[in-house]
């Protein structure tokens, strides 16, 4: 006993202090889209939020991870809309399409009122 009670009095490192139990717990999420879903559209938005991510788990769904892409270019890009299109195909054919003309602004149109029942 006499050996045990001295490991106890020495200070620790803090090396073996964590369990596997604390490593293992649950991680919170980042957000809460049940809160964000109860703020935007109250009570209802918050149960149907809740029942979506019951029926989630359920199912056992893993979310998807987006993997970024990086487009490595040559260059700094062109403005197409001024400049058109060049691209060359083989060392001696070049094909190059030219910008397109521009057009006249849209005015948006009224929709006019449906007419109810007489």
């Amino acid at each position: 006993m006499a050996a045990e009670d001295q490991a106890d009095d020495q200070p620790s490192d803090g090396a073996g202090d964590v369990t596997a139990d604390a490593i293992a717990g649950p991680i919170p999420p980042e957000s809460d889209p049940v809160a964000t879903a109860r703020r935007r559209h109250g009570t209802a938005g918050a149960v149907l939020a809740a029942g979506m991510f019951g029926v989630d788990i359920a199912l056992g769904r893993k979310p998807k991870e987006e993997v970024p892409v990086v487009v490595d270019a040559a260059g700094e890009p062109t403005d197409i809309d001024q400049d058109g299109i060049h691209v060359q195909v083989a060392e001696d054919l070049t094909v190059w399409a030219p910008p397109p003309a521009p057009s006249e602004p849209v005015a948006p149109t009224r929709t006019p009122p449906r007419r109810r029942g007489r």
